[in-house]
């Protein structure tokens, strides 16, 4: 597609031009379908990249719109008051992180945008398909939470943004050599101020219970834990490191023989409120009793750790200081700013379940 060498304007938006103008003089009528993208193409004599991001614009403007599967089609108008932006946060599932994060996310990005979210019911293979349909649907930019394998976090997200072509923002985690900006939790710092705060407590035998160590969040959270009390020169036998859940037969039958023992540890580090409430559940079941036994600590600061039978100390995240990081970041891509990563903490909420107990120095 040439234009004169005067028109200052960028590529799609002359390819938007001729499109909507195609579908005000009625040459493409309100219902009808598109030619296919690769039609287009050919017909604007364009790369792929510039005939999505024309659509998409299109989408915005209300012009268009999708069918997966099927294709572009024009859209009416006249049928609505003005076209929404949306911004889609595309995460494996609807966590305890994100449950959290999405109420302050909506108010800070409310007027210009309104929050679409998406599930990868196939697991984080599903995320390109998930990706494609965003922008098909006319996102404004999306929000990509980071999970999987650790050592193969730069192999899929690099294939992952190769043509993203709406700005996009990782969530939670930033991935080693993918220069996409981040918004990231410090979780590895909140593990290290739960330990460092049982240790001032006077706790020097503390045994971690966390999730799977080949998922990124799992094994960022335990070398949190790790280093810290390895920084503290503290014992850290590997019997007393319980990764996934505690109802496991295996590791439930550890949990058991450890703090069934007279030389238990006197206090666990969880990389979750859930794992949290699972300890706590199985000490109570063993008539171990937290925290004038064993204190308990948990990542999360859920709905439940009020509720449980210990109150649960555990470590907050500022949620809203994140919101409010993702919506500044996404505006600035949005107009074509340079951003750099945030980082995220918060603080810890002392509860009853780390008490001093049986804390000594050994």
């Amino acid at each position: 597609m040439k234009a004169p060498a005067n028109n200052p304007k960028p590529l799609y938006q002359r390819l938007v031009d001729d499109i909507a103008t195609r579908i005000d003089v009625g040459k493409w009528p309100v219902g009808d379908k598109l030619p296919s993208e690769r039609a287009l193409c050919e017909m604007y004599k364009v790369s792929q990249i510039t005939v999505r991001r024309a659509l998409r614009e299109l989408t915005q403007a209300g012009y268009v719109y999708s069918h997966h599967g099927l294709g572009w089609f024009v859209g009416n108008r006249a049928s609505s008051a003005m076209p929404h932006r949306d911004i889609t946060l595309i995460a494996p599932e609807l966590d305890m992180l994100t449950t959290q994060l999405v109420p302050p996310l909506i108010a800070a990005l409310h007027p210009e945008f309104a929050l679409r979210l998406s599930l990868l019911e196939g697991g984080p293979a599903s995320g390109e398909e998930a990706l494609h349909q965003a922008v098909a649907a006319g996102a404004a930019a999306v929000l990509l939470a980071v999970t999987g394998e650790e050592r193969h976090l730069r192999e899929h997200y690099s294939q992952l943004l190769a043509n993203a072509d709406v700005p996009v923002v990782l969530l939670w985690r930033a991935v080693p050599q993918v220069q996409t900006p981040a918004v990231i939790l410090d979780e590895a710092g909140a593990i290290q101020l739960l330990t460092e705060h049982l240790l001032r407590l006077g706790h020097r035998r503390v045994a971690y219970v966390g999730d799977d160590p080949s998922l990124v969040e799992g094994q960022r959270r335990y070398w949190g834990f790790a280093n810290t009390i390895w920084e503290h020169s503290q014992e850290l036998p590997m019997e007393w490191v319980f990764a996934g859940q505690l109802t496991d037969r295996a590791d439930g039958a550890r949990f058991h023989r450890i703090f069934r023992d007279s030389d238990r540890p006197t206090a666990i580090v969880c990389a979750s409120d859930y794992r949290a409430a699972e300890a706590i559940s199985l000490l109570c079941q063993m008539e171990v009793k937290c925290p004038d036994d064993v204190a308990v600590v948990g990542l999360g600061d859920t709905a439940f750790a009020p509720l449980l039978p210990a109150t649960l100390t555990s470590f907050r995240f500022d949620m809203p200081k994140m919101a409010n990081a993702l919506a500044t970041m996404l505006r600035g891509l949005m107009v074509g700013q340079t951003v750099e990563n945030v980082t995220i903490s918060g603080k810890i909420i002392e509860r009853q379940s780390c008490g001093t107990g049986r804390a000594r120095a050994m």
